[in-house]
């Protein structure tokens, strides 16, 4: 068996999330999440330095805060396990990997294959917008999950009983992820197109999730709007809370009025109406 490179990064969490969506593209096959950043690693076959060198440089990353070793193989799934544990939102929903055992001390239980510590719950931004959903009446609702990663988003939604979900990422991954999971948790009323907004086309919804960053949605709120309905809500996360201010100034300009938000960490969830 052939020797893994090991790249260890010391960078901020939302730099963390644009990292590993990049990386994931230059056969990266696996990312631990840790206090400083995170690890990735992939075989040494497929590692080429070139390829990190130009990711780095996209996203301003200093050389010297990625420790890069070669490691002998072993067991990355037993790794990656040890150091997972499921996530639970107050006493109604728990979401876990498909080696945890059920618990049926929750009214929702999620079923989210790890490939990453993102899109689990694990992370404040994920924790926060799906806090804030469940205080939503959701029957019979038309969703758009913006941005859906492992579908997490979407399936929560299913499973709070939207009507229809439509999900879209730019990432080719997000479509395996998205469709793994919905099986996973037996949820059979998501569609998913990959590519950017314009994959919403002509549509609307009742509600839009969309769990991103705040530069990309600083540029969506002109594009989502016309995508919800009049009375409709928007879910938005994936930024500090200081950047706040700026999205509902922002957010305002293009029609949407701040309702409410939740803080974990310094990471924020707000809902904006229309």
């Amino acid at each position: 068996m052939q020797n893994y490179i090991l790249c260890d990064f010391t960078c901020s969490s939302e730099k963390s999330e644009l990292l590993i969506a990049e990386l994931s593209q230059i056969n990266f096959e696996g990312f631990i999440e840790n206090e400083n950043g995170f690890e990735a690693y992939l075989p040494e076959s497929d590692f080429n330095q070139d390829d990190l060198n130009s990711i780095l440089v996209q996203y301003e990353i200093d050389f010297t805060n990625v420790a890069i070793r070669k490691v002998a193989p072993q067991n990355w799934n037993a790794n990656w396990e040890g150091s997972f544990e499921p996530v639970t939102i107050g006493t109604k929903l728990r979401i876990r990997a498909p080696f945890h055992e059920p618990s049926s001390d929750f009214s929702i239980e999620l079923i989210i294959q790890p490939k990453t510590s993102f899109g689990t719950g694990h992370h404040e931004t994920t924790y926060s917008i799906m806090e804030l959903m469940l205080n939503f009446k959701m029957e019979n609702l038309e969703v758009f999950d913006y941005g859906s990663g492992t579908g997490i988003l979407a399936i929560l939604a299913s499973k709070l009983g939207a009507k229809t979900i439509f999900a879209n990422d730019i990432d080719p991954w997000a479509a395996e992820n998205i469709f793994e999971n919905a099986e996973l948790n037996q949820i059979e009323n998501i569609s998913f197109i990959q590519g950017d907004i314009q994959a919403a086309k002509s549509q609307t919804f009742d509600l839009i999730l969309a769990n991103i960053n705040k530069n990309i949605l600083m540029d969506s709120f002109t594009h989502l709007f016309p995508l919800l309905r009049e009375n409709g809500h928007l879910i938005i996360s994936g930024f500090y809370e200081t950047d706040l201010p700026d999205l509902t100034s922002e957010a305002k300009k293009c029609g949407f009025n701040f309702k409410e938000k939740v803080t974990t960490n310094n990471w924020t969830a707000a809902v904006l109406t229309r």
